[in-house]
């Protein structure tokens, strides 16, 4: 029990485990893109996965969120699932392989740092813009090997996946500037909701509403609830609360090179030679922005933060989780 309590403190442990469900979800555009839309995919994901956590939500009933609540948690979802996501997924969907889609991602830490800068008062250290530095330096690297190898992809989808990363750096500026007290399931449960109304419309709008018939878009759709939903989302957002804007951002440079590989090995994506410089680079980032003396948004360099709970008092320098992938 110490191990998996001290596994929940954000260190780790819980960080591998987000870096692994948090690039899942591109793993899964790539299962579900090959044989349905984006639209389709995602719509009826969130369909399900908002059924599942409202149904136990109403059965628990531990908490009962306020109209304010309610609505802070269905923006939190437009943003960083339903802008995001549809971002990500139409990106695969137009051929960028889910590898780059990732990187580009990636450029999401030195958006969130800034802001969290100017909005937040969030203390980000020398030490680590040098990190998010050399990790913006790897993800160009990367995506100039990869341009090179998707000749028949237009430039301009390149650009799409931009759009997501802006999206969930404005959702995780509004977390930490709101300050949610919703509890996790309960808040998933909101979000998810709000995200299954923006693809309904969507999809009746675009005559993509129709539920998939291959199973292998609900292969994709159950790995994008287990793995991508309940698990890197809710991951981010309790990383978030315990150690910052600046670290749980820069574990976004590592589900890049996570994805790659996943990419490899169940799709066959080529990874160019320059390409596998720009990963090392991106792992020398994390490195930079991860060491002891960097870590400084949440306390001193090596501070322990405290364990998880559902509902503790809140310090000056922790947030609720939106309270997941």
């Amino acid at each position: 029990m110490n191990g998996i309590r001290t596994a929940l403190r954000g260190g780790p442990v819980i960080a591998f485990l987000f870096v692994i469900m948090w690039s899942s979800g591109f793993i899964g555009a790539g299962l579900g893109t090959a044989v349905s839309s984006a639209v389709t995919i995602l719509m009826w994901r969130f369909i399900t996965v908002a059924a599942i956590l409202l149904v136990l939500q109403f059965a628990i009933r531990k908490h009962r969120m306020s109209p304010r609540e309610v609505a802070v948690q269905a923006l939190l979802g437009l943003f960083s699932q339903s802008i995001y996501l549809y971002s990500m997924f139409g990106a695969v969907q137009l051929g960028v392989t889910s590898g780059i889609v990732s990187l580009i991602d990636a450029l999401q830490p030195i958006c969130a740092s800034a802001l969290a800068g100017l909005l937040l008062s969030e203390r980000t250290s020398t030490r680590q813009w040098w990190g998010l530095g050399v990790g913006l330096i790897g993800v160009t690297v990367v995506i100039s090997g990869d341009l090179g190898l998707r000749e028949t992809v237009p430039a301009w989808a390149y650009l799409i996946p931009f759009i997501g990363m802006v999206a969930l750096t404005v959702a995780t500026v509004i977390e930490r500037k709101v300050e949610p007290q919703a509890p996790l399931m309960d808040a998933l449960a909101v979000q998810c909701g709000a995200s299954a109304v923006f693809f309904t419309l969507v999809g009746f709008s675009t005559g993509q509403a129709a539920a998939p018939t291959d199973p292998q878009a609900w292969l994709a759709i159950a790995w994008l609830i287990g793995l991508s939903t309940l698990g890197g989302y809710g991951l981010y957002w309790i990383i978030l609360q315990r150690r910052g804007v600046t670290y749980v951002s820069s574990l976004i440079y590592l589900t890049a090179p996570a994805t790659l590989i996943w990419g490899f090995f169940m799709f066959g994506d080529a990874i160019s030679l320059l390409s596998g410089i720009g990963i090392a680079i991106c792992l020398a980032g994390v490195a930079v922005v991860h060491s002891r003396q960097a870590t400084t948004s949440t306390g001193p360099a090596g501070a322990e933060p405290p364990p998880l709970k559902e509902a503790p008092a809140r310090p000056d320098t922790a947030r609720h989780p939106v309270q997941e992938p």
